[in-house]
C-alpha cells in the first residue's frame, strides 16, 4: 500500500473517531478535526510536489523613475533570468507576462551605475527565489532632441505588370529624443512598406523605426509622432509586343476560281497595353472578310480585333488583299480523228475513229471549251497503201495544255484507187 493510501485512510479514521468523541467530549472532538485537516493538507502538499528551477524564458528589464533631463543609453543586461518555486502542475501555465523586472533609477546622476534588479510576479502560486543577474550597469546620459527625416523603405516588388509611380509620406519629419549618443546615431525614421501583391493605390498608417545611416535599428530613443501616413500610387506598366496579323476570311470564290494568295499591309503590328491585356491575346485577327463569288482580287480595309485596353500606334485597321484567280484543272473530250494529206481517190480508214483528249488549263476556259474547238488529225502524206500506226496530232486553243491522248496511236488503213 502506498504512502498516500495509508495517509488517506488515516485521515478518514481520525475524522470518524473525532466525530465519535464529539458526542462525548467537545474539546477532544475539535482537536481531532484540526489534526485531520492538518494531515489532509500534508497529503495535498505531498501529491502536488513543488518544482524549483530557472524559468525557461527571459524577462526584459524596465527602468523606472528615470531622473528628469536624463535618459538610459544602455543597460549591461537588458534581460534577466529567474529561479522560481511552483507546483509542478502549474509550470506549463507560467509565461513571461507574469513577471516584471524593474530597476529604480531614483536619484541617480549622469554616469554608469550598478543597480539592483527587482522582479515581481503577478500570481500567488509562484515564488521568485533568485534573479540572474542580481545587478545591472546602467549608463545615463542627458536627453537631447532633434528632427530627422521620414523615409519610406520599400520591401519586395510590385507584381509583374505593375509599378510604383509615386510615394508620399506625411509628416516628412519627426522629432527624436533620447540619450545624446543614441540620438546622434539616428539618420532617419523609416516606414517599411511591403509592395508584394500590391496592385492598387495604398494609403495607410505605418509605424516608424529609427535607423542609422547603414539601415540598422536604433533602440532606446523615442519618436514623436511614431507613425506616418504613406500614400503609394500604383500603375499598370505599359508593354509592347509585335504580333503577326492573321486575317479572318470566309466564303468561296466563284466556280472555277480560287484564292491564290492573301496579303496584309502591314503584316506585323505592335500592340501596346498592360501585361494582362497582352497575355490575353493568343492570335491577332481581323474582322471577317468574305470572298463569296469573287472572280478577281478582293481588297478591303478591315479593323483588328483587339481586347479592351490594347492600342496600336498607327491605327487599328489593316489592308487585306485576297488574290483570286482561275483555278487550274483538267478536262477530257472525245474528239473525232480527221485525215489530212490524202491523195485524190485514195481510200483511208481510221480505227478508232475518235480519241479521248485530256486538256489542262484554267477552269473558266475548260468549262466553256467544246470538242469542236479541238483538232485531232493524222497525216497520210507519203503513206503507201497498207496499214499504218500513227500518233494523232492535237491542236488546242491558246492557253491550254495537252495532257494526253487515249489511245496514243490509231490504225490507219490506206487503199489504192
Amino acid at each position: 500500500m502506498s504512502l498516500l493510501e495509508r495517509l488517506g485512510r488515516a485521515v478518514l479514521t481520525v475524522i470518524r473517531e473525532g466525530f465519535d468523541v464529539v458526542r462525548n467530549t467537545i474539546s477532544l472532538g475539535i482537536l481531532s478535526i484540526a489534526l485531520a485537516i492538518a494531515v489532509w493538507f500534508f497529503v495535498i502538499d505531498v501529491e502536488n510536489e513543488t518544482r524549483r528551477d530557472f524559468f525557461p524564458g527571459v524577462i526584459a528589464v524596465e527602468a523606472v523613475n528615470v531622473p528628469q533631463g536624463l535618459a538610459v543609453s544602455s543597460i549591461s543586461e537588458p534581460f534577466v533570468r529567474v529561479r522560481i518555486s511552483a507546483d509542478k502542475d502549474v509550470w506549463n501555465d507560467i509565461s513571461t507576462d507574469d513577471f516584471k523586472a524593474i530597476i529604480d533609477l531614483s536619484g541617480l546622476k549622469q554616469r554608469e551605475t550598478s543597480v539592483s534588479v527587482r522582479v515581481s510576479v503577478n500570481r500567488g502560486d509562484v515564488d521568485v527565489d533568485e534573479v540572474d543577474p542580481r545587478e545591472v550597469v546602467v549608463n545615463l546620459e542627458p536627453v537631447t532632441t532633434r528632427t530627422v527625416p521620414v523615409e519610406v523603405r520599400l520591401v519586395g516588388a510590385a507584381p509583374l505588370g505593375y509599378s510604383l509611380a509615386k510615394s508620399e509620406v506625411s509628416p516628412e519629419e519627426v522629432s527624436i529624443s533620447g540619450p545624446a549618443s543614441l540620438v546622434d546615431l539616428v539618420d532617419a525614421a523609416v516606414a517599411d512598406v511591403n509592395l508584394t501583391n500590391i496592385k492598387v493605390d495604398l494609403k495607410h498608417e505605418f509605424t516608424l523605426t529609427p535607423r542609422d545611416a547603414q539601415g540598422g535599428d536604433i533602440s532606446g530613443v523615442n519618436l514623436d509622432p511614431n507613425t506616418a501616413e504613406v500614400s503609394l500610387t500604383i500603375v499598370k506598366e505599359e508593354f509592347s509586343v509585335v504580333y503577326i496579323v492573321n486575317p479572318s476570311i470566309s466564303g468561296n470564290a466563284a466556280p472555277g476560281y480560287k484564292v491564290t494568295a492573301v496579303e496584309i499591309e502591314p503584316a506585323f503590328v505592335s500592340v501596346s497595353g498592360s501585361l494582362e491585356v497582352l497575355q490575353s491575346i493568343d492570335t491577332l485577327t481581323t474582322e471577317n472578310l468574305t470572298v463569296d463569288g469573287a472572280q478577281s482580287d478582293v481588297v478591303r480595309s478591315v479593323r483588328l480585333r483587339l481586347p479592351e485596353g490594347a492600342r496600336v500606334a498607327n491605327g487599328e485597321e489593316v489592308v487585306v488583299r485576297v488574290r483570286v484567280g482561275p483555278a487550274q484543272g483538267e478536262s477530257a473530250f472525245t474528239v473525232a480523228v480527221k485525215i489530212n494529206g490524202a491523195e485524190a481517190g485514195v481510200l483511208a480508214t481510221v480505227v478508232p475513229s475518235t480519241v479521248s483528249v485530256t486538256v489542262a488549263g484554267e477552269m473558266p476556259v475548260l468549262q466553256t471549251l467544246t470538242a469542236e474547238e479541238i483538232a485531232v488529225t493524222v497525216d497520210l502524206s507519203d503513206l503507201s497503201p497498207g496499214t499504218h500506226r500513227l500518233a494523232p496530232v492535237v491542236e488546242l486553243p491558246a492557253g491550254l495544255e495537252l495532257v494526253g491522248v487515249d489511245p496514243p496511236e490509231v490504225v490507219v488503213t490506206v487503199s489504192s484507187p
